[in-house]
């Protein structure tokens, strides 16, 4: 009886199992859709926002190279207009080169004043740690004489500049006067 009423009821709990069984099944394809929608909805919004900035370096890089031909077209210009200059008023170039020279005469003043600095730094600092052998004293010795006589020559080197620079300087002022005087008449206001 037991036996009968339990095989009777088999079916039924077979379909029960079965229906529970498709349940879970289904409610698993459901999270699962919706973790794929999610995660697809994210995506998307990935891609718009890459889409965006894409967009943005496009027109960043558009300006950009348009700023560059630009500024190419405006060099090309002032070397141009340099060169009509040039050939104009000679002069001109002539003052580039003193402009030049004293840029470069002012470098020099500047390496000799380090060099004049650090040959005092050296001799300070060899007065202070107070070399005790003799070998280490007369090889700074050679090196501050070494020191002195590069300064020399830098000093005799920035004097010819001077003198240079002084006779450019000259022939530019002359040469002022003259454009002065073409191009106002007889150079008085």
């Amino acid at each position: 009886m037991f036996v009968d009423t339990v095989t009777e009821m088999l079916p039924f709990l077979a379909l029960g199992i079965l229906g529970v069984a498709t349940l879970s099944v289904a409610v698993g394809a459901l999270r699962s859709s919706r973790r794929g929608e999610v995660l697809g909805e994210d995506r998307l919004e990935l891609l718009r926002d890459q889409h965006e900035r894409l967009e943005l370096l496009r027109e960043e890089r558009r300006t950009l190279t348009e700023e560059l031909e630009l500024e190419r077209r405006e060099r090309l210009e002032a070397q141009r207009r340099v060169e009509r200059l040039t050939r104009e008023h000679p002069h001109l170039e002539l003052e580039r080169e003193l402009q030049r020279v004293g840029e470069e005469l002012e470098l020099e003043r500047e390496g000799r004043l380090h060099n004049h600095r650090e040959r005092q730094r050296l001799a300070k600092e060899l007065e202070h740690v107070g070399l005790a052998r003799s070998e280490d004293q007369r090889e700074a010795r050679r090196e501050v004489e070494r020191l002195e006589r590069e300064v020399q020559k830098l000093e005799g080197l920035v004097a010819s500049w001077e003198e240079l620079w002084e006779e450019r300087g000259e022939a530019s002022k002359a040469s002022k006067k003259g454009l002065w005087a073409a191009f106002f008449g007889d150079g008085s206001l």
